[in-house]
Parts: structure tokens; sequence; C-alpha cells
């Protein structure tokens, strides 16, 4: 069985930089295909996780309909394999040296692989399997998420505060994605008043997110237990480079607090934005981001311009680096 590349194999013209990889909502129909057709180990890195996963995982990301990739188990492995098979295309062209790596949310998987800390099959499984739990989270205790747009975190805080005091149901904050930019999850009706009162408050944009529960809320518990028993089926290691989580937005490195912060993910927010200013904080000031789209490149920009990021999102992104 092939696994990614390991640091030791990267073959020529050294780059350096920070790691970023994409959560769920970045995946798009034909996400890496242009890696995968020219062959190399993202090939492997996609025949193995079909046969893990028991489907052509390649047809499901190249060829599958925008909803049918869209369903959380399906997007999960798919989002996985497209990152590192993108990260694996950049090492066998430039050899890259990192000096750690983060991930939003699902990234988190993307970035211990690349970090050597959890094996490629392991991480298969795990995404596979978080996803069917969050599906099935969201079905036993439904909700949904929206992305509220200019309102500071504080004002966000204390409205659904006031909205779970109100008995209106939960809704709390679930992403920091930037400044200006807070994901909330929660019960529906819940969400519902909250937007209402986002809207009084100033807010400039409410966009529901297509999703199929209140994730990295309390409404994902079941998940969590779920998630929990699965981590302690595989082996996690120290990481060869930094690790910044997003439960904690700090970096760790011991395998047993990596596997609780993994867990505990899922029903607390993901730190983002705490994570990035602490990253530039340490002097971390060239990022690359592998995997599909610009998310993080774009977060990135409203948190500290000062930091350049690079998108690896196409074999074209990493033949266009510099000789």
């Amino acid at each position: 069985m092939r696994t990614a590349v390991p640091l030791s194999e990267a073959m020529t013209n050294m780059l350096n930089g920070f790691l970023l990889f994409p959560g769920q909502g970045a995946q798009v129909p034909g996400m890496a295909k242009d890696a995968y057709d020219a062959g190399g180990h993202a090939v492997a890195l996609f025949e193995e996780a079909s046969e893990i996963l028991g489907l052509d995982l390649a047809d499901l990301a190249f060829n599958s309909e925008p909803e049918v990739l869209a369903r959380t188990e399906n997007c999960q492995p798919a989002l996985l394999v497209a990152s590192l098979a993108l990260l694996d295309t950049l090492r066998e062209r430039r050899q890259f040296q990192l000096s750690g790596a983060a991930g939003l949310s699902l990234g988190e998987y993307s970035a211990l692989v690349a970090l050597e800390a959890l094996d490629f099959a392991d991480a298969v499984r795990l995404v596979r399997r978080r996803g069917e739990l969050m599906e099935e989270a969201g079905r036993g205790r439904p909700g949904g998420m929206a992305s509220v747009v200019g309102l500071e975190a504080p004002v966000i805080e204390d409205i659904c505060r006031r909205v779970g005091a109100s008995g209106a149901g939960l809704v709390v904050p679930a992403n920091y994605n930037c400044p200006g930019q807070v994901a909330v999850s929660g019960e529906l009706a819940a969400l519902a008043r909250a937007e209402a009162e986002f809207r009084a408050a100033g807010a400039r944009r409410i966009l529901p997110l297509n999703v199929s529960g209140a994730f990295h809320s309390p409404l994902m518990a079941s998940a969590q237990k779920g998630l929990e028993r699965a981590l302690a089926e595989i082996s996690l290691r120290h990481p060869v480079g930094k690790f910044v989580n997003n439960a904690d937005a700090r970096v760790i490195i011991d395998p047993p607090a990596i596997a609780e912060s993994l867990a505990r993910q899922l029903v607390s927010p993901v730190k983002w934005e705490q994570s990035c200013r602490l990253l530039v904080g340490q002097g971390e000031m060239l990022f690359y981001e592998a995997g599909p789209g610009r998310t993080c490149s774009g977060l990135m920009r409203r948190i500290a311009p000062e930091a350049r990021v690079v998108a690896i999102n196409s074999l074209a992104d990493i033949e266009a680096l510099p000789e």
C-alpha cells in the first residue's frame, strides 16, 4: 500500500513555508483532476483511498453532481485526498521544507498527514467515519449554520447568549473565520431568532450554509463520542513540524492531546482567525494553501494582510512556482 510522500522523498528546488489546508465547503467537482491526470503519486493516493472506502473516489471527486459531492460523508474523504494529492504533486516537482501545518476543520486531518503524525490510510478511514457521524448527529438533533458578515465576534457572542437564555434554543459561534466573519450553528428556531437580531445589530450579510447539521456545536455530541472511539483505534505520532489546532488555537505535539482536540473540535468553535494570528505572531509569514479553492488565502488577507499565501489549487499553480 502507498502512503503520502514523506519529506525525505522530495526531489528538487527548495521551497519553504507553512502549509494551510481548506475544510468542508472547498470541494468542487474536478478538484485535483489535473494532478491526477499527470500521473505520479496522486494516482496512488486516489487508488488507495478507493480500496479503503470500497468506491471509486476519483470518479466521485471528478464526475459527481455537486449535490452528491457535497454530502458530508462524501466530501470529507474526497477533499482530504485531493488536498494531499496536490501536496504530493508539489513534492514530486519541488523540494518543499515545511515549518508546520494547520487545517480549517476537516483540513486538520490533511495537516496531520503532511506532518507525518497520521498515516494516510488511517486519515481516510477517520474522515469517512467523521462524515458519517456528523450526518447521523444532524439527523438526530436537527440544526443548521449561517455565516454572519459585518459584525464583530463579541456582538455575535452576546446575541447567541441572549437567544439561548430566552428559551428559543441553542445557537453558538462555530467558526471564527476572520475579522467581521463568524459562522454560527444551532437549532433552526434559535438560528432564525439570532439572524433577526444580527440584522438588527447591523450585519451586512447573513448567508445560510449548505450543511446537514449544526457543526462545531453541542448538537454534535453524539458524533464526538463516536469519533473518540474511532481515534482510539489508530496511532498518532508527534508531528515533524508545528501543528496548530482548531479547538484551542495553540501548538500541540502530544499525540493524546491531538486526538482529544480532534474529537472536541466537533462540539467547539473553529478558532481559525486566532490560529492564524498566533502563527504570524510567531514569525510565519509565507504560507502555501494546498487544496481546492482559495478559502485560506482569502481569510488570511483579512486576518494578516502582511502575510503571503501561495495557492496550490492545481497542477498549473505548481508549475508556475519559481525554479
